[in-house]
């Protein structure tokens, strides 16, 4: 292990591979622009035309995930001056929302999807940090070939671009290691600190590293016990301390504590479903770039390795390598952005193996290329229309509810109203505590929301409480297949009543026709809301066209003469059919022309 020799890099170690028939990590040589001449140009190529695929999807090609509405949201509430754990409620740790905070604040203050758009370009500075650091940790021109490799990768790439705690966790993490490899102690214990307070998730390979480096002599390379690296524990104190005197001070320790840690545990023991799949997913996938990425770190970590009597930075790294993966493997469930650190991870790795095939480069350079043209071929055939949709969820139910509302909403869309519940976003580890009834549950129709908005979360969560969901689809109906707003769903028998109290106070029509009765909301209304695809915008339900029949209707024991009333919160319908065959009704707020509508609609704005 050598410094590199550039000014930039003085601090940061390095790892080399020599010319065919040097000595392996020899003394890099410093950076340099000569693409043309060593070979990198058309590397640097396809990594900026993978980053122009990759700015796409960052800003409309990927849809919101659910971790993003959490993350943001949290993020922003930090930003209004609202405590975590105390004033809402969380089970990951806070640095994230903290660091984050002034920016959803001042520029992500919308309703829509463009706020969680704003967050992800903000944390695109932290990747350009986290991959200069990787590059930094080899200096051979193949690197170039291993950042093509991630870049085009597109299991790696949709991931990173998402609004997630990973992000400053894995910058945290990979500042650490460069300054434990200079024997920086203090800052390495600090750096190592800050990761887990962004991702806790990285806290059992922070412990290892630590370990690692108490055992490692990087002047001598060799492995033995190493009392100076105790000096990380004044970085850890340092961190540490204020974290929880902030905790104590804002009355969070105790929430803080059931959130983080009693939760965690409590689903951990609950959730015995580990799969290993995402370890399978490069194969799985057919993901060109993936595969090569993989194969060459396991490669390289296999030639550091190999000198693993003298450790420096490489037997370093491939330990790390393995020991994040292991990680992953023993956790409840796996996820692609479980593996992002990972990914970092095997960019020196990977670029030591592919100096070693360094005449293969036409190859390699081929198979990047086409991985880009594979993972970018999905964008023309419709760019953004997935999150086109999201926000129209997002914007029209900010339109339809006030400040005041509240919304039972399972991923967090509302991302400008209170949540209907305690446990906003309906993990799987929440569903399974709330049905063993380790937390309380949430009482839809003693305390109605605003609206509903439905997902797969929603869709669990009503298969575990079906009094729930059945009290849902008789008092809210669909606007779209995800925003459900107040209303009545019935089916009218003749001659018999049905009964209804209404969730909000507004003006509502009535709009009774058999034609419904052929409609899956009425059919079968929660097997409709999960319909994903194509089908999904098949089922629209313009509401003028109805072929209407006449029925009898009473506000509060009020005769109704016209199909419209005005109804306060409590309200209570009856609607009766005397028609000689059955009926379907919809009672429905009266600006809404059309129900159903699915993704790849056209919406109003």
């Amino acid at each position: 292990m050598w410094p590199c020799a550039s000014l930039r890099s003085r601090w940061i170690p390095c790892i080399a591979m020599a010319d065919e028939g040097g000595e392996p990590f020899a003394r890099p040589a410093p950076l340099d622009l000569a693409f043309v001449r060593d070979g990198r140009l058309p590397w640097i190529v396809v990594c900026v035309l993978a980053l122009v695929w990759i700015a796409a999807l960052l800003h409309r090609g990927q849809p919101l995930g659910w971790d993003e509405l959490e993350f943001f949201r949290a993020t922003r509430w930090t930003g209004e001056g609202r405590v975590p754990f105390r004033d809402f409620w969380e089970h990951h740790t806070p640095l994230q929302w903290i660091v984050f905070a002034p920016v959803a604040r001042l520029f992500a203050d919308g309703p829509g999807a463009g706020s969680i758009v704003t967050m992800r370009w903000a944390q695109a500075v932290l990747w350009v940090g986290i991959l200069v650091l990787a590059m930094r940790f080899v200096n051979v021109r193949e690197r170039w070939w291993a950042l093509g490799f991630l870049l085009t990768n597109p299991l790696f790439v949709r991931s990173a671009i998402e609004y997630r705690v990973d992000v400053l966790g894995n910058l945290g993490f990979l500042a650490a290691i460069a300054v434990g490899l200079r024997r920086r102690w203090i800052l390495f214990g600090a750096a190592m600190s800050l990761a887990v307070l962004a991702n806790m998730r990285l806290a059992p390979l922070v412990v290892f590293t630590a370990l690692l480096m108490l055992m490692w002599d990087g002047e001598q390379r060799r492995w033995r016990w190493n009392g100076r690296a105790l000096r990380m524990l004044g970085g850890v104190v340092a961190v540490a301390l204020p974290f929880v005197a902030w905790l104590f001070a804002t009355g969070a320790w105790q929430p803080f504590l059931d959130g983080v840690i009693g939760y965690n545990v409590a689903s951990a023991n609950l959730l015995e479903v580990s799969t290993l799949d995402q370890f399978l997913a490069p194969i799985l996938r057919l993901d060109p770039s993936a595969i090569v990425l993989w194969s060459a770190a396991l490669a390289g970590s296999i030639v550091a390795l190999r000198e693993w009597r003298r450790p420096g930075a490489p037997q370093i790294l491939a330990l790390l390598l393995l020991a994040s993966l292991v990680s992953i493997a023993t956790m409840e469930v796996q996820y692609e952005y479980h593996f992002q650190g990972s990914y970092v991870l095997m960019i020196p790795l990977a670029a030591t193996a592919f100096s070693r095939i360094a005449r293969w480069r036409s190859l390699a350079l081929g198979i990047a290329a086409v991985a880009l043209v594979i993972a970018a071929l999905p964008l023309a055939a419709g760019l953004g229309n997935a999150m086109r949709y999201q926000d129209f969820v997002m914007r029209e139910v900010d339109r339809r509810t006030s400040a005041a509302d509240r919304v039972f909403d399972g991923n967090g869309y509302a991302l400008r109203r209170e949540p209907a519940y305690r446990y906003w976003f309906l993990t799987t580890g929440v569903r399974f505590l709330a049905s063993r009834g380790a937390i309380a549950p949430y009482d839809l129709a003693a305390n109605p929301p605003a609206a509903v908005i439905y997902n797969l979360r929603m869709q669990r969560w009503f298969e575990i409480f079906p009094r729930t969901a059945n009290y849902a689809v008789r008092h809210y109906v669909p606007l779209t297949r995800d925003l459900w707003v107040p209303g009545m769903t019935a089916t009218l028998q003749p001659g018999r009543a049905i009964p209804w109290i209404a969730p909000a106070a507004g003006t509502y029509t009535l709009w009774p026709s058999e034609t419904l009765l052929r409609h899956p909301w009425l059919t079968k209304p929660l097997e409709y809301a999960a319909i994903q695809g194509p089908r999904a915008t098949q089922y629209a339900i313009p509401l003028g066209r109805l072929p209407r029949v006449e029925v009898e209707w009473t506000v509060d024991g009020i005769p109704q003469t016209g199909r419209t009333a005005e109804l306060k919160r409590g309200s209570r319908v009856t609607v009766l059919s005397r028609h000689p065959r059955a009926v379907g009704a919809l009672l429905v707020p009266s600006d809404i022309a059309t129900l159903c509508l699915g993704p790849g609609e056209e919406f109003p704005f």
